[in-house]
């Protein structure tokens, strides 16, 4: 790295500029949203309207909406500017480039969770949280199990390599506060939009009517596109990971099941948990693997194809499809069940145990269904997929890869049934349970440092390899080495 580079406080690997720029773009689609506010037509005339103070009331909200972006904006100008000044002194001063490098990484690190925490402020509402700490608690409480749970299925969907449990929380941190964040921001935006600046109806009483149309789109695709931000960020940074659809479809899954958690715990604590029964059952049972894991799930899928494309049109195509599948479905479901709820009462009379375990469980099957089938399908032939290229790339291994992964080694590699079983044998023949689990441990991690092995041979063989993962003979080593300590442990 030259002594230049050291000076400057933007990161010098591209995929993390490309980071950086899609958290910022977030950040410009809120001020373009202050910028509409602030350029739009003048279209409610307050006298004819009767009600005086409008004005001040619309000026108010508009505020809320924004609270804690414009400090955070300018924040992070003086940041940038007292970041850029430090490091121009340094220079000049002559201090050596490492010196500079790691000050550089602090300034950077600074504004990067600055830029994180102001859509995170929005996660949950202040004023919900100040009215009803008891009901937040115990609503955060009661989702975590499930959640965690969803979480582990997740993870399991993988039957060869997987993806790093710390990138899996990563992911799901991302849906729970930042796209939360962004996606209430821009949905209050809409609501203070849609209310105070078109015309007033005849009846007052239909205000309402215009904060609710629209407000399906604008949710759909703004929450959609945070949790797409938050998996091509993931896509960016951790690139070597993402081996095929059934990477970014797990990624996705996570992803929404954060975004799930934090709307959950939103909603049951509104009103101080008046309605906590309900949306529990909706979003933590019925829907917990539909709806925001769904919709996100086939946004992964989609970095996970592009993934092994490689055309750059082709890439940015597929990724574009898939956050506009995504959106998409996201946008019919929430009309759709408006538009079911508000109907259904004309249509004919239940009681509200039957509503509550029929006819919601009836409408997420019909409007989410499709989604859920077209990611079990993709996450299926991608599991197929993957196990044709690693028995490809295992029956092709280098003879200097062949002490790595023997060949009875690679056939258990290929059959997830029998590595488990390899490793409850070693737990059960241990003299004692400490022992057994630890044997149980070391067998595991023998098994996913083969699997990279293999997995980067892939991608090699496809002319897919990622430059920053470990090299061949790094992997080999590993493999190697956690095959020592099993010798020297002993059985």
């Amino acid at each position: 790295m030259t002594d230049e580079a050291h000076t400057h406080l933007l990161p010098a690997c591209p995929r993390q500029r490309m980071a950086l720029l899609v958290l910022l773009s977030l950040h410009v689609l809120v001020a373009l949203t202050m910028l509409i506010n602030q350029v739009r037509p003048p279209q409610i005339d307050v006298a004819q309207a009767g009600i005086p103070e409008l004005t001040k009331i619309s000026n108010f909200l508009n505020s809320l909406v924004y609270w804690q972006y414009l400090p955070g904006w300018a924040l992070l100008a003086v940041l940038s500017a007292v970041a850029w000044g430090h490091l121009r002194y340094a220079k000049a001063r002559h201090v050596p480039p490492d010196r500079r490098e790691r000050v550089a990484r602090r300034y950077r690190g600074t504004l990067v969770i600055t830029l994180l925490a102001l859509p995170a402020l929005k996660i949950p509402s202040l004023v919900d949280l100040l009215a009803w700490p008891r009901a937040h608690a115990l609503a955060l409480l009661l989702c975590l199990p499930t959640t965690l749970y969803a979480l582990w299925l997740v993870h399991h969907m993988q039957r060869f390599r997987r993806v790093p449990v710390p990138l899996l929380m990563r992911a799901l941190g991302w849906g729970a506060v930042v796209a939360g964040g962004f996606g209430l921001t821009m949905n209050e935006w809409w609501k203070t939009f849609s209310t105070l600046h078109f015309p007033l109806p005849e009846n007052p009483l239909d205000l309402m009517l215009l904060k609710d149309t629209g407000l399906p789109m604008i949710s759909g695709f703004s929450e959609e596109l945070g949790k797409g931000a938050g998996v091509a960020i993931l896509f960016l940074l951790y690139r070597r990971h993402f081996d095929s659809v059934v990477s970014g479809v797990v990624v996705g899954a996570a992803t929404g099941l954060g975004f799930n958690l934090g709307e959950s715990i939103t909603y049951m604590a509104a009103l101080d948990g008046a309605g906590a029964g309900f949306h529990f059952w909706a979003r933590q049972v019925a829907g917990l693997m539909a709806a925001h894991t769904a919709f996100t799930a086939v946004t992964g899928a989609a970095f996970g194809i592009a993934r092994q494309l490689h055309s750059r049109p082709q890439q940015i195509t597929t990724v574009a499809l898939g956050l506009c599948t995504a959106a998409s479905a996201h946008f019919c479901n929430n009309a759709m069940l408006d538009y079911v709820a508000k109907e259904s009462r004309k249509w004919f009379t239940s009681s509200d145990t039957l509503n509550v375990l029929v006819l919601t469980p009836a409408q997420l099957l019909l409007f989410q269904s499709p989604l859920v089938i077209l990611y079990v399908l993709l996450l299926r032939h991608g599991l197929r997929s993957e196990a044709g290229g690693l028995r490809v790339a295992l029956t092709t291994l280098p003879p200097s890869s062949r002490d790595a992964i023997t060949e009875p080694e690679a056939a258990v590699l290929l059959s997830p049934a029998r590595r488990f079983r390899l490793k409850v044998d070693a737990l059960r023949a241990a003299d004692n349970p400490r022992h057994g689990i630890t044997a149980y441990r070391r067998l595991a991690r023998l098994h996913a440092a083969q699997l990279d092995l293999a997995a980067e041979r892939w991608h090699s063989l496809r002319g897919e390899a990622d430059p920053f993962a470990p090299d061949e003979a790094s992997s080999r080593a590993r493999v190697q080495a956690i095959k020592a300590d099993l010798v020297r442990s002993g059985p």
